[in-house]
């Protein structure tokens, strides 16, 4: 019996796409609803100025907004007592700024990403030139064999940040840029 329960849990897979479909998405757009009991709650606890979003509710934002095509609109539709058009348009910006501060932070990242491949390219280079002249004109296998480990490592960092780091960071850019140019709606239901 406990064999066939693991058998079943191997079986199960979750789709991203339909979960989305069926809990999010409206009117060619995928609507994340977010509910304030009051708008301080959209705010971190002592940011008197209001101007920074609550980890908790970037954390919620960006959840959802992780399983949603690149290709699909986000509208970030926020349930909340009445507020004014002057305070809409404030939550409206306080959002952008936070994800412009996002993208920003991912584009530092891929720019230093950028120049430790390049500065790890070099390196790897010069350590595959040592390793070619100790090879032909030295007898010592010891430090060519070093070299020869050092350059590869090097050149192998370099494949690693190109690929698998810079996608992920890519990926983070579209996400937020997503969520950058979601369209906000205010339900005033409470």
């Amino acid at each position: 019996m406990k064999i066939n329960r693991k058998r079943r849990n191997r079986k199960i897979k979750f789709d991203e796409d339909k979960y989305i479909e069926e809990y999010y998405y409206q009117n060619d757009r995928v609507v994340i609803p977010l509910e304030l009991e009051k708008i301080s709650d959209l705010y971190m606890k002592h940011d008197y100025k209001q101007m920074e979003l609550a980890y908790s509710v970037t954390d919620y934002i960006e959840e959802i907004a992780y399983m949603v095509p690149v290709n699909l609109d986000i509208e970030i539709e926020i349930h909340c007592p009445k507020v004014t058009a002057e305070e809409q348009e404030k939550i409206k910006q306080t959002i952008k700024n936070n994800y412009g501060m996002e993208i920003d932070e991912v584009e530092y990242d891929i720019m230093v990403q950028n120049r430790k491949s390049l500065i790890l390219l070099i390196v790897g280079v010069i350590l595959l030139i040592a390793y070619i002249l100790v090879e032909k004109y030295s007898s010592s296998t010891i430090i060519s064999e070093l070299f020869c480990i050092f350059w590869w490592v090097a050149i192998w960092n370099v494949l690693e940040i190109q690929t698998l780091d810079k996608a992920e960071n890519i990926d983070k850019r579209l996400n937020f840029q997503q969520l950058y140019d979601a369209n906000i709606t205010f339900v005033m239901d409470k």
